[in-house]
């Protein structure tokens, strides 16, 4: 089944799941960073229904590391997770699940993400609505948590993104731990205008298009206009924030 935390997501098998491998105030490194996919590939072998004595490479397992500087539409990415392929059986069984015939929509298209079999990272999710009734503006300072295997996928906070303070502070998270502070602002602070905002997500499958995959996300992502309104209704909100903590 897939998950989500979103209003908007319309599939009725979707349901909330709480990540359990993040911190809450500001986020913590992940621990699924693109060092431990092999590791994980095996992972996925052992727990699907594939024949003993095969390994990753003859299941024809891939992986790669899906990495990006803008944020994604919030509506867009809900719109593409919500025809997900969702396998029939509990125990996934690796070489249905990578046939293609067997999750074509009406018309014969083939959603690119037939054959993964885990996915996880961070997203970076667009504020939909800026200001007054119904706001989203949480949305620009908070990491979301991507996770799925198999039938389950879900979408939950993880907490701020660690350029929601400023660097002395952040360092005071990481007295014991100095290099683990050095290693976050050289590997996850991937700008300089968004600091370590940025989507982060590995992808395990079999008979995976890497091509395809990049190319449906990346129509997710906000265009050059769109990030341009952003980068304004950001400052904007900062203000009104500086403001209000300067009139208390």
């Amino acid at each position: 089944e897939t998950e989500c935390k979103e209003t908007s997501c319309t599939d009725t098998k979707k349901e909330e799941e709480t990540s359990s491998s993040c911190c809450d105030d500001p986020v913590c490194p992940d621990s699924s960073t693109a060092s431990d996919i092999p590791a994980a590939a095996a992972a996925v072998v052992d727990a699907a229904a594939a024949p003993v004595g095969i390994n990753t490479d003859q299941l024809g397992i891939t992986n790669f590391v899906y990495k990006r500087t803008r944020p994604f539409h919030t509506q867009r990415l809900l719109g593409l997770l919500n025809l997900w392929p969702i396998p029939i059986k509990e125990n996934l069984d690796i070489k249905e699940f990578s046939n293609k015939d067997k999750f074509k929509e009406e018309d014969g298209s083939v959603s690119p993400f037939v054959g993964v079999l885990r996915s996880k990272g961070f997203v970076w999710m667009a504020p939909n609505k800026w200001y007054g009734a119904n706001e989203d503006s949480y949305r620009h300072d908070t990491a979301m948590y991507w996770s799925h295997a198999g039938k389950h996928l879900g979408i939950t906070s993880a907490g701020k993104w660690w350029g929601t303070i400023e660097k002395e502070e952040m360092k005071l998270y990481f007295q014991d731990n100095e290099r683990e502070y050095e290693r976050i602002l050289s590997d996850d602070f991937v700008t300089e205008e968004w600091s370590d905002r940025r989507q982060e997500l590995v992808f395990i499958g079999t008979s995976i298009s890497q091509e395809r995959i990049e190319s449906e996300l990346d129509k997710c992502l906000l265009t050059d206009t769109e990030l341009d309104y952003y980068r304004q209704d950001a400052l904007r909100n900062y203000q009104l924030t500086l403001a209000a903590e300067n009139a208390e």
